[in-house]
């Protein structure tokens, strides 16, 4: 068995890492968050108990394993205060097994203040969580991290210039009354904070010093790389298999020998703006968000709903150097009796079979598709591969060549039961 694996995001997330990483975990004694933040939404069915997880890691659900929230991660305390007192009000207790790095940064209310204003002014489709401009005050050495949080005098220097910052970006450029004072600033960040203090640690030395199995869980996905993605239209930080490294504050010697695979849907969604090739509309799209129950988790906006977009995962297998795909929601095509796969973008007359940087391709292209015969039969909850429809099979086999790696893995519908394991995968 590797003791080190990596699950992370193959699409424009929502592909399902949640369900595959709790299942997955269960083998592991440690789970490792490593970049992002509320932004993620993962959501876990559990003996028929919704758990919807924002800023934990996934694999934290087992008794057994402990959580890590690494220094890549951007953290609003406020969130995580409430994320665990709902797990713990459903009898799994889970906050004395948690470890938060000292160096990952805290998502401050006037963070959330920029988010709207932004986006209200050049949207990108954000989930207004604050995300981008706490990584923006990371990069700006304006940031404030969990260890600034131990030193008072230094927490409210800092807390003050960013105000006054922050304060003239509203009023004298977006027009905006600022309204953010210290008695807020106490509810949403030193309140929370004291639920935390002993949690607080140098996470990177805790698992270079452990020898214990890990598993690394993405959050987002690789088409929203803030450097291979859709760009602008992407998440604020690496939710590729780059973001690992300085993520964690690990070497990128250390994971050397994990095992990283992605996980895709069998179609494609996307939520807010940005290109999506293989979209459709109308009546169509609104029957495939229905049969897939495509809302966010986070934001509970419908999604963005297409058919399956061969070149952008074949573009995250070579990114993330995948070892295979986790297939997720191939009974949500059961009884299409013709299935669309994108093998190429036309655009003013040339043929692309990379994924393009150019959003004006991405935006403007027109997607090749190969047509698949679909199945009638049933896929959902199947865990032997002898029950699945043969033409669910070559439509599994059709992807493989394509991108060049196995499906190790499906899951067949959202409880922890209903997958099937087609490869050995640890």
């Amino acid at each position: 068995m590797s003791k080190k694996l990596v699950i992370l995001g193959a699409q424009w997330g929502d592909e399902g890492k949640g369900k595959i990483v709790d299942l997955l975990s269960e083998k592991f004694d440690i789970s490792v968050r490593y970049q992002g933040g509320s932004n993620a939404g993962h959501t876990v069915v559990i003996e028929g108990v919704k758990y919807i997880m924002h800023l934990l890691p996934t694999g934290i659900l087992h008794p057994h394993n402990v959580g890590i929230i690494a220094q890549g991660m951007v953290v609003d305390l406020k969130a995580l205060q409430e994320e665990i007192e709902d797990i713990e009000a459903k009898g799994n207790k889970i906050l004395h097994k948690l470890y938060i790095s000292d160096r990952a940064h805290v998502v401050m209310p006037y963070h959330k203040l920029l988010d709207k204003l932004f986006e209200k002014k050049n949207g990108v489709g954000t989930t207004l969580r604050g995300i981008g401009p706490a990584y923006m005050f990371k990069f700006m050495r304006k940031g404030i991290r969990m260890a600034d949080l131990f030193d008072k005098k230094v927490f409210e220097n800092r807390v003050k210039e960013n105000i006054e910052f922050v304060k003239d970006i509203a009023e004298k450029v977006f027009g905006e009354k600022f309204e953010i004072d210290w008695k807020y600033i106490d509810e949403e960040v030193i309140k929370p904070f004291q639920m935390f203090k002993d949690r607080i640690i140098d996470t990177a030395k805790y698992l270079r010093e452990n020898n214990k199995s890990v598993i690394f869980e993405g959050a987002q996905g690789t088409l929203l790389d803030i450097d291979m993605g859709t760009y602008p239209f992407v998440t604020s930080s690496n939710s590729s298999a780059l973001g690992l490294a300085n993520g964690t504050g690990l070497s990128p010697k250390y994971f050397s020998d994990a095992k990283i695979y992605g996980v895709a849907k069998a179609y494609l969604t996307r939520v807010g703006g940005g290109p999506f090739p293989t979209e459709i509309f109308g009546e169509e799209a609104e029957i495939l968000r229905e049969k897939g129950g495509e809302y966010g988790a986070t934001t509970g906006r419908p999604r963005r709903v297409g058919w399956l977009d061969l070149v952008a995962l074949k573009h995250s297998v070579d990114v993330n150097a995948l070892d295979g795909i986790i297939l997720t929601k191939l009974d949500v095509l059961d009884g299409y009796p013709e299935i669309k796969v994108c093998v190429g973008y036309e655009y003013n007359g040339k043929v692309y079979t990379d994924f393009p940087a150019s959003l004006e391709v991405l935006e403007n292209c027109k997607p090749i598709y190969k047509t698949l015969p679909g199945w009638k039969e049933s896929t959902k909850g199947i865990t032997d591969i002898s029950k699945l429809p043969e033409n669910a099979r070559r439509y599994l086999e059709f992807i493989e060549k394509y991108i060049g790696v196995p499906i190790v893995m499906l899951s067949t519908g959202p409880q922890r039961h209903e997958y099937l394991f087609l490869k050995e995968i640890v």
